[in-house]
This record gives C-alpha cells, sequence and structure tokens, in this order.
C-alpha cells in the first residue's frame, strides 16, 4: 500500500475534507505541492513516526546488511534505520559483538552480514510500504488518527483512535517477521 492511500483514509476519518480532496487529485509531479499544506505535511511527517512504532513494537522487520569494519568497529548510524540487532556472521559463522558507544565492536576486523531489526525508510507519499501487504492497513490508519488528534489537542478522539490501534496492533505481535532485502554497503 501507498502512504498517500494511507493519508487519504486518514484524512477521511478525521473529517479534514479539503486536504482529502487534494490528496485525492496529488500525483507524484505535484506532492511537493500538496506538502505545502500544513495538514497534509503533519500527516507525512506523523506517519514516519506511527510507521517507526509499529515496527519497533509490534510487527518486527528485518533485513541485512553487509559491513566491512575499520579498527574493528563500525557506527550503528550506518544501518539504515536501526532497531535492534538480531546476529552478525563472518563467512557464514557466527560471531560474537558489543555494542559500545553506538558501535558494533568485534575481536578483528573485516568483512560482516548483519541481521538486524529495521523500520522503512519514507521519502515520498508515493512510497510503498510492502510490509502492510501482510495485514490490513487500518492498523497504520488507526495510528496515524492517533497521533493527529494528539498533536492537534483533539484528546478525547486521541483515546478513541489510539484504542483502536493498540486493539489491531496487538493481534501483529504473532506475525511472522517480514523480511527486507539486503543491503551491501563497502
Amino acid at each position: 500500500m501507498k502512504i498517500i492511500d494511507i493519508m487519504k483514509n486518514s484524512a477521511e476519518l478525521l473529517g479534514l475534507s479539503k486536504e482529502y480532496e487534494i490528496l485525492n487529485t496529488t500525483t507524484s509531479s505535484s506532492e511537493e505541492t500538496a506538502l505545502e499544506n500544513a495538514e497534509i505535511s503533519k500527516l507525512f511527517n506523523l506517519i514516519k513516526f506511527s510507521i517507526q512504532e509499529l515496527c519497533t513494537h509490534y510487527v518486527p522487520v528485518s533485513t541485512s546488511q553487509n559491513i566491512t569494519t575499520t579498527n574493528k568497529k563500525n557506527a550503528l548510524s550506518n544501518l539504515n534505520n536501526f532497531i535492534r540487532i538480531n546476529n552478525v556472521f563472518k563467512d557464514g559463522q557466527p560471531v560474537k559483538f558489543k555494542i559500545i558507544n553506538r558501535n558494533l565492536e568485534f575481536v578483528e576486523d573485516g568483512n560482516y552480514t548483519v541481521n538486524y531489526m529495521t523500520y522503512p525508510e519514507i521519502n515520498s507519499m508515493f512510497d510503498e510500504i510492502d510490509f502492510l501487504s501482510n495485514f490490513s492497513p487500518d492498523v497504520i490508519v488507526f495510528g496515524l488518527c492517533s497521533y493527529y488528534c494528539l498533536s492537534s489537542g483533539m484528546f478525547e478522539d486521541f483515546e478513541s483512535f489510539y484504542d483502536r490501534y493498540i486493539s489491531k496492533a496487538e493481534s501483529l505481535k504473532n506475525l511472522k517477521i517480514f523480511e527486507l532485502p539486503a543491503r551491501r554497503w563497502e
């Protein structure tokens, strides 16, 4: 599902009719203009947070990345949207590592494959969120609506949307881990 579709569904639920109409006519070439609307920009920024939270707490998204160490270290910031390490391999064998001062530290320099939990990068309203194909996107819609209401001071609406969001999100905990394609970095 595309981010813009989630934003449209959320705008409709929130009663943002003007923004819903803008989103309905937005194309990839007019995205920048649509994002000049304060409410649409707010929805776009909040969906990033909502998806990050969903992946961190409810729907694990796993990926792999090849790294090369210097001084037996590699900064965690080199791992895209890092949440936590699952395991690390060198030449197909698991290796021990430590995390010290936001760095992965190893016994020796070399090439390693790091398997870790992540969340998808969102750069455009037209980005496709692959892991959503495994379940109903309503969970993201309710999450986005709840955070929109919270940030707008609509506390009663926030509670209603948040309860629906948490209920759906909790049911996703038993799903299989979604695998993102491996990234290769030197």
